[in-house]
């Protein structure tokens, strides 16, 4: 191999292959998808991968998803699957040399993938002459240097009028070299939506012409290479896996034209409240010399904000002049602060500027203002044109327009025919501060997530139980926190968990806290959870054991089988010890005290103790 110039690092530091865009403990509430991506990486090697596609509106985390991904399967050669990661960037650029990029980007991974060698992977200087000078006896890396010198003997021999023509070519290049060598490839495109638009069969001459026609055409394109994907991204020995911020974009990118049909998809979500607050929590230790907040105030300040992982990284940066999260009356004043002049205030007015030409697109721009006011009330639900209509005394077919141009700006999303308001408060919250200021006569909506905080004090045992259930991966835990003190509890991997209602045709009906289902559905976990002071008794433990009977007579009516049925009773307070005689010699009912809960939820990446709120 050729002396290439290696990073000096810290001998305790690891390397990456990609250098994260947050600190490394940053990374909470996604495991369970980052899980779920490893699995589809991994089966790639097996063909049994289809094309994905990750949508999410900015900043809700998939970039630093997607950084994770690969750093995780990278040190996997066990995979033999090489990670091409490729971000789109919004710089015009001729297809030229983007192909040039392209390529270079993809063989410097790949044999950097085969040699284990993440300072390769990362030489964004190298080029695609000294590739060929490595020596090594990988089969696979032998055959990417046959290939490079394919590339480019055709690449500086053509020039860029064989552009397109090679480009086409190219595209399956991936697919190719992973079956002649055995090392599949994963194409991992971050942006996609982008090259649509920002790369253009033209001359490097003409790229001055595409930016003046740019200025007035934002949505200029020259052509669209996502198009040239339609026999890649059905490939299962190189499939890929895309994500896109301009949701609408993206969305119709993957699900539409020479793409349809070819790609799975999956939203991104905000992180769930308790996981919201570990974040927070986290942030304020890294970021501030703010006091330690209280993890109740924690959970407040995540439920105000929805659990979106920015909004909680502005809360623990504000320049507010607020320094301590003491109370509720102080977080609300950072969120409002954030929300009318600070950086969650100038995420949103950017986005509003750059999308100006569909959110003020109006005959009538007062009745534009009023309609974007009014939908603010609709935060994570349907719109109601209906509604809108008859408050503002126009018609339907004026506030579906409307409602229309919104959706192009990444302000709304559709489903099943019906359009959606995002799960975001604080966009709603800018859109309020924004708009009420010019309209006057209006009445008031009230957009306090007071209720929502309120619900989850009741709920919130059965949410970090389902966090963290999600999170279990086969790991082999002590049974102390099981009640099986003498015991090592490997805990499935679940692929759902959440709530069930249960009626055998001759039983009750019955409301199931968590229910969690293998992939397999072979194993099903059923969990019965008390948040209260309260030892849990003998006659609550019964009625979960006939709820229990119910769900089995279920599945008989189904003329399903009975699978194996683990019952875990969870119980911030405690057992009675007729609870504990009862269950001691039960191996198919665990139990779990305050202690061992917290104990499993530690393990999982909670940093607080699970609290026990007022009046709970």
């Amino acid at each position: 191999m050729t002396n290439q110039p290696i990073p000096l690092v810290p001998e305790d530091e690891k390397l990456l292959p990609i250098e994260e865009m947050v600190a490394y403990e940053e990374f909470t509430g996604r495991v369970e998808v980052l899980r779920e991506l490893d699995k589809w990486v991994k089966n790639i090697q097996r063909m049994a991968s289809r094309s994905t596609a990750i949508i999410a509106p900015r900043r809700m985390g998939k970039s630093v998803l997607l950084d994770r991904l690969v750093n995780t399967v990278f040190f996997k050669p066990e995979y033999r699957v090489a990670p091409f990661y490729i971000r789109i960037k919004r710089d015009d650029v001729t297809l030229h040399d983007f192909l040039l990029e392209y390529a270079t980007t993809f063989f410097r991974q790949y044999i950097a993938y085969c040699l284990q060698d993440p300072a390769l992977y990362r030489q964004k200087r190298l080029d695609l002459e000294e590739l060929l000078d490595y020596q090594s006896n990988h089969k696979a890396v032998k055959l990417a240097q046959q290939f490079i010198q394919e590339f480019l003997e055709r690449y500086h021999k053509k020039g860029p009028k064989d552009a397109r023509i090679h480009w086409d070519n190219f595209v399956s290049v991936p697919e190719d070299l992973g079956s002649f060598s055995g090392t599949r490839v994963a194409v991992i495109i971050d942006e996609f939506q982008d090259m649509r638009f920002f790369i253009h069969d033209v001359a490097k001459e003409r790229l001055g012409h595409i930016l003046t026609e740019r200025k007035n055409n934002p949505d200029y394109s020259d052509i669209n290479l996502t198009a040239s994907y339609g026999h890649q991204s059905q490939s299962r020995k190189a499939p890929m896996l895309v994500s896109g911020s301009a949701v609408t974009l993206i969305f119709k990118t993957v699900m539409g034209g020479a793409l349809a049909g070819r790609f799975n998809f999956r939203y991104l979500k905000p992180l769930s409240i308790p996981d919201g607050a570990t974040l927070l929590q986290t942030l304020l230790k890294l970021y501030t010399d703010n006091a330690p907040i209280s993890t109740e105030n924690a959970l407040y300040a995540s439920a105000q904000v929805g659990g979106h992982p920015y909004y909680l990284y502005c809360l623990s940066t504000s320049n507010s002049g607020i320094k301590a999260f003491k109370s509720r009356a102080a977080i609300d004043q950072i969120i409002q602060y954030e929300s009318e002049e600070g950086s969650i205030y100038g995420f949103w007015q950017t986005h509003f500027d750059n999308n100006r030409r569909y959110i003020n697109a109006d005959d009538d721009a007062e009745l534009g203002k009023k309609i974007i006011y009014y939908f603010t009330k609709y935060n994570n639900l349907p719109v109601d044109t209906k509604e809108i209509a008859a408050k503002l005394q126009v018609t339907k077919q004026a506030v579906d327009k409307k409602i229309r141009k919104l959706h192009q700006a990444d302000l709304v999303y559709k489903s099943a025919a019906r359009f959606y308001t995002f799960n975001d408060i604080c966009l709603m919250r800018f859109i309020k501060f924004l708009y009420t200021q010019d309209l006057e006569g209006l009445e008031d909506i009230d957009l306090s997530e007071q209720s929502r905080f309120n619900n989850l004090k009741g709920r919130f045992l059965e949410v970090v139980v389902q966090v963290t259930m999600m999170k279990f991966n086969h790991e082999q835990l002590t049974g102390i926190w099981f009640g099986r003190p003498n015991e090592t509890i490997k805990v499935p991997l679940f692929q759902i968990v959440d709530t069930k209602q249960v009626k055998g045709y001759t039983t009750s009906s019955y409301q199931l806290d968590l229910v969690g289902r293998t992939h397999r559905q072979d194993l099903f976990w059923v969990c019965e959870c008390k948040y209260t002071k309260k030892k849990m008794g003998l006659s609550q433990v019964q009625k979960f054991e006939q709820a229990v009977e119910a769900f089995k007579q279920e599945l008989l009516e189904a003329d399903r089988s009975v699978p194996q049925i683990q019952l875990w009773l969870v119980s911030t307070g405690g057992f009675t010890d007729e609870v504990l005689n009862y269950v001691e010699k039960r191996s198919d009912i665990y139990f779990s005290d305050h202690a061992g809960i917290n104990g499993i939820f530690r393990a999982y990446g909670g940093n607080y103790n699970i609290p026990l709120f007022e009046r709970v």
